[in-house]
């Protein structure tokens, strides 16, 4: 799906500049355990399925609204995995120009209904993976986030060196 309504009209009055984004992503899983990973048509990286929390949106709705858009699977999240964010891996300079660097809220997710299947022009290609098979990435999440007996509490980055203040 092209930009939203309310990111286009943002960008009127900040031009490219840098915008940080609520963003989503899903940890989703088929029936034989591997993880879904979608193929990134602007730079052809391989990541989760994701995309941006609209206003008005909930985050859990906007990663189900987000998967279908890019996958025609519904999905239904499970858990919050983790939050994460920082420049290193979720700073993305697009095609256009724009630059966003986004904290996303990964979930767990189970699918529910639908097919899989490219929905937009965001995807080249869509895959599911054995977790020891997952190609690279660009986004700096940790790989517990893909074991499927992940830690019960919500991860997230942390560096002692932060308390240096």
């Amino acid at each position: 799906m092209p930009i939203s309504e309310y990111l286009a009209g943002v960008r009127k009055h900040v031009g490219h500049a840098l915008l940080l984004m609520p963003g989503v992503a899903g940890v989703i899983r088929n029936d034989k355990g591997e993880i879904l990973m979608q193929r990134r048509a602007d730079d052809g990286w391989w990541g989760l399925p994701a995309g941006s929390v609209d206003p008005g949106e909930k985050p859990a709705q906007a990663l189900a609204r987000e998967v279908y858009e890019e996958t025609g699977l519904r999905v239904r999240p499970t858990k919050l995995i983790g939050l994460f964010g920082g420049a290193d891996g979720f700073r993305h300079t697009y095609p256009s120009g724009d630059i966003v660097e986004y904290m996303v809220a990964v979930f767990a997710c189970e699918i529910v209904g639908g097919n899989l299947q490219i929905n937009d022009d965001e995807s080249l290609e869509l895959k599911f993976f054995a977790q020891a098979d997952l190609p690279p990435t660009k986004k700096n999440f940790p790989p517990e986030i893909f074991n499927p007996n992940c830690s019960p509490e919500t991860m997230f980055h942390w560096d002692e060196d932060w308390l240096q203040l």
